[in-house]
């Protein structure tokens, strides 16, 4: 095994370890047992039941905003190379980690709708055959399925805010390169936060319809970033795009640059706490300034509470905890300015009788 795929291996470790702290044993990870067969993948799911979302709010109508939230590899171990639906072990770890410490960030002032989807188990993205790559767009096959089921039976004409990690964004920007090419859902898009994975200048320049933020105003466009600290053992930059320009937008910031921007701008981190055994939001928590695509990172004050079992520098689990109370008041600059431009452009605003 190279040591790249060794060190992609921690990631895996890693995450049992976040959602499985009681009593864990480093058990060596398992790959799926039989090769991936169509015939063997879990039922298709139908995304006219409530029962194939994690959330589908409806009944918030004083919320003028959506968020489609497509959520990361939750599915570590197991028989199948993709999740089925119906596992309830896997389907509460989605919940109370990256539901609760990501989608959190938008419950106040938007509806939210999280689909459930068949994802690929962790293994698939070092599989060297074809069983991953067949995983991976099946899972694919179910977002886009479950974003057009939104699109043209639950999001009434709203605008919204497509948001996305890791695995999420994997699947995230093939689904925005293609929806995007439809005037009518760009012209409803109010931002995309396709975060955890990265996004290349290449993607950008071969899809018209992608545009990168470089304000914390601008609208129908991608922030995308890879929380790193000095150099860690592993970086899913250079282990999913050697050699590539990597797009990066600062989240204290909301631009392109790369000045470096204190922690005095840091919003609020949302951290558990051990010893009361709540979350509690943290300000100042961390700095950040882009290098060489990556997100720069000091490391935090509560360093030795955070979960780094993947290596030192690596701060993935924590794309967007880090930063919670700064995209939670990005996503609402942006709703309103994404207001203002509707305004401005609809037919009642442009045309001014004359007295």
């Amino acid at each position: 095994m190279k040591p790249i795929l060794f060190k992609l291996f921690l990631l895996v470790i890693s995450l049992m370890l976040i959602t499985s702290c009681s009593r864990l044993s480093l058990m060596v990870f398992i790959k799926p047992p039989a090769k991936f067969k169509v015939e063997k993948v879990p039922p298709v799911p139908n995304y006219a039941e409530n029962k194939s979302w994690h959330k589908w709010r409806m009944r918030d109508k004083d919320k003028t905003t959506d968020v489609f939230y497509v959520h990361p590899t939750t599915y570590i171990t197991g028989k199948g190379w993709n999740q089925d639906l119906e596992d309830s072990h896997v389907n509460w770890r989605t919940r109370v980690l990256p539901i609760n410490y990501q989608a959190r960030t938008f419950y106040d002032d938007c509806r939210m709708f999280i689909p459930k989807y068949r994802q690929a188990i962790f293994y698939s993205f070092v599989d060297k055959k074809e069983n991953g790559k067949q995983a991976l767009d099946l899972a694919y096959e179910d977002v886009k399925a479950a974003f057009y089921y939104y699109i043209e039976h639950l999001n009434d004409g709203r605008p919204f805010i497509f948001a996305s990690h890791s695995q999420g964004s994997y699947h995230s920007q093939k689904l925005l390169a293609e929806a995007l090419k439809d005037s009518m859902i760009k012209s409803k898009l109010v931002v995309a936060y396709v975060v955890g994975w990265p996004i290349t200048e290449r993607y950008v320049k071969e899809h018209a319809v992608i545009e990168v933020c470089s304000t914390k105003t601008q609208t129908g466009c991608i922030v995308s970033w890879n929380t790193e600290s000095g150099n860690p053992k592993l970086s899913l930059v250079e282990a999913f795009a050697p050699g590539e320009s990597i797009v990066c937008v600062n989240p204290l910031s909301w631009n392109l640059d790369t000045t470096y921007i204190p922690k005095s701008k840091n919003r609020g981190s949302l951290q558990h706490n051990k010893r009361t055994g709540k979350d509690e939001l943290i300000l100042h928590y961390c700095d950040a300034k882009i290098e060489n695509g990556r997100l720069k990172v000091n490391p935090p004050a509560n360093q030795s509470q955070l979960q780094m079992p993947m290596g030192k520098g690596n701060y993935h689990l924590y794309d967007y905890n880090f930063f919670f109370q700064n995209i939670k008041e990005n996503a609402k600059d942006r709703i309103t300015a994404h207001q203002e431009q509707q305004l401005d452009n609809s037919p009642q605003t442009k045309f001014k009788p004359t007295e």
